[in-house]
């Protein structure tokens, strides 16, 4: 059982986000209310030149400023997964982002999804750990609805298809089995990702507005992994619907 130590909820932390991301300057550093989570190298590379100079988060994390209201942090230069994405989530929070977007590859679970699609999970199988110490098991664990509707409305426009549906989050790479992949794949579960149930749970947990775009990595069913390689449209052209969508957001809230 996750947490091992069930009664943890209303417990003080050790120590804040704020302490760490404050460590050794006056104050806080300046970021934009919204925020970006990028995982792939091609995204950032799609970025750094239409950004302002990074602002340093904590150590070596970085945060391009893209617009006044909406910045982006190349996660993939920390790790990937569920606990790095808590960490990077809670970091950007505590420097002032009051939304936190996903924007990275997935695996599809279903067959009849367009290569191309711009996927939008709007709820979670929680299969990692890294939830179940910010949210009790019990407990949904999901992204912010008018969010998603903002998001879809944006990417709809840049003329992407949008479905919606849970995605399975888990940490163990190398023990997503045969079985599970049968069963939620006919249970309608449109992607399998290391990172939404986490980064959603840190925002639940510190009321902040989150949501997840999903790039298709590939099919995986039970029979095969099929990669995509013939990808007209990806995370690069999702980019700009996406901070659009989070201005409106912003400006609406």
């Amino acid at each position: 059982m996750i947490p091992n130590y069930g009664d943890k909820y209303d417990a003080d932390a050790a120590f804040s986000p704020e302490e760490v991301v404050g460590m050794g300057r006056e104050e806080l550093p300046d970021v934009p209310r919204a925020v970006i989570l990028g995982y792939q190298p091609k995204l950032t590379e799609f970025v750094e030149p239409r950004a302002d100079s990074p602002v340093q988060i904590v150590r070596s994390q970085r945060l391009y400023p893209v617009t006044e209201t909406v910045g982006y942090v190349p996660v993939h230069e920390w790790g990937t997964g569920a606990p790095i994405s808590a960490m990077v989530t809670e970091n950007v929070i505590a420097a002032g982002a009051e939304v936190v977007v996903l924007l990275g590859g997935a695996a599809g679970l279903q067959t009849d999804i367009p290569s191309d699609a711009a996927i939008l999970p709007t709820d979670a199988i929680r299969d990692e750990g890294v939830s179940y110490h910010y949210i009790p098991d019990g407990e949904s664990v999901t992204p912010t609805a008018s969010l998603v509707d903002g998001l879809d409305e944006r990417l709809s426009e840049a003329g992407f298809d949008t479905p919606r549906g849970t995605t399975w989050t888990t940490s163990a790479f190398y023990r997503e089995t045969v079985p599970e992949i049968s069963a939620y794949g006919d249970d309608g579960v449109v992607t399998l990702d290391m990172e939404s149930a986490a980064i959603w749970a840190v925002c639940q947990y510190r009321g902040v507005d989150t949501a997840s775009v999903h790039e298709l990595g590939g099919v995986l069913t039970p029979e095969e992994w099929r990669p995509e390689t013939q990808q007209d449209r990806g995370v690069t052209e999702m980019f700009d619907p996406t901070v659009a969508g989070l201005e409106t957001h912003v400006a609406d809230t």
